[in-house]
């Protein structure tokens, strides 16, 4: 059970440096409209999924996620540094399209038109 504790904690630990670092310290123009949505640690704590939010839906996926390969060496770097961990977890970054999928979604139910009930039905009448 404390393994699981662990885990949480580290997953919400790498989320919060993580934002912090992509957002302040990385100067990488390819990553300027980016956030961290999530972080998901394994098990083992040797790897974690990153989630990564597009801010801009005019950017391009393989230019971030390029971006984000490349600074994958000092973002470890510095979790490990900040977080204390005798060794940092390997970074795998994934696109989290939730927020997409959401905005879709509320475009096709905006687009329905309004359901109106007939006077008849309201009073109870069938015909």
């Amino acid at each position: 059970m404390s393994r699981h504790y662990r885990k949480e904690r580290l997953d919400e630990l790498l989320y919060r440096e993580l934002n912090t670092l992509v957002l302040y310290e990385l100067n990488d123009p390819r990553l300027a409209d980016i956030s961290i949505s999530s972080v998901d640690v394994s098990r083992d704590l040797q790897t974690a999924r990153v989630y990564v939010n597009m801010l801009d839906e005019e950017t391009v996926v393989r230019q971030v996620l390029q971006g984000l390969e490349k600074a994958s060496g000092f973002l470890r770097s510095e979790i490990a540094a900040r977080i204390n961990l005798r060794k940092a977890p390997e970074l795998y970054f994934r696109i989290d399209t939730s927020y997409q999928e959401a905005k879709r979604i509320d475009n096709i139910l905006d687009s329905i038109p309004p359901y109106i009930e007939e006077e008849s039905d309201r009073e109870g009448n069938t015909e």
